[in-house]
């Protein structure tokens, strides 16, 4: 059995990219991955002989994310589609800054509160473009907002197995989703 099908797409334009850097009020909570803070040093959490995502997390390391993105989207589009590196940026502008969230992580992802996830996670992406606004950054020069936090992705879920359920999942948050 063989299924062709043709789907074009066109593609006017690269992305601009605005990323932001957040971080959490500092914590010593066991139900999270960290401190609240982007690592600076290694901390000796290896996978075998392979370190996963070396710190430090500065700015140049998602700056890296960005390109590493732009090259997998450039691969697959066969050279269509990309990512404006000269009119993306990653802030904050400082090296080893970001923006610091009001709350500590665990607030934008309680442990057992699938009821307020959505509504906490999109206070997460709020606080972070309200805090972003008031440091002066211009939204309207972008086409998409990333915002990177501290910490591990929770990216799955096993309640019994998972000893920090309360890290940040990945996730998409569009304008409904806001309002």
């Amino acid at each position: 059995f063989l299924l062709s099908t043709s789907i074009k797409t066109e593609i006017i334009d690269e992305i601009r990219i605005c990323a932001l850097r957040v971080s959490f009020k500092e914590d010593s909570l066991q139900s999270t991955t960290g401190d609240g803070s982007f690592l600076k040093e290694n901390l000796g959490i290896d996978c075998g002989a392979y370190t996963i995502d070396p710190p430090p997390h500065d700015k140049s390391y998602f700056q890296s994310q960005l390109i590493a993105v732009n090259n997998y989207f450039r691969s697959v589009s066969y050279g269509n589609f990309g990512i404006n590196l000269n009119e993306s940026t990653v802030y904050p502008i400082g090296k080893d800054d970001s923006f610091i969230l009001p709350n500590k992580m665990n607030y934008y992802n309680p442990y057992d509160s699938t009821e307020v996830q959505e509504k906490l996670i999109t206070d997460l992406f709020y606080d972070a473009l309200s805090i972003a606004d008031s440091n002066g950054i211009n939204f309207e020069n972008y086409d998409l907002i990333v915002v990177f936090h501290a910490g591990i992705g929770q990216d799955f879920s096993l309640p019994f197995l998972d000893p920090t359920p309360e890290d940040i999942p990945s996730t998409y948050i569009d304008q409904k989703m806001i309002e």
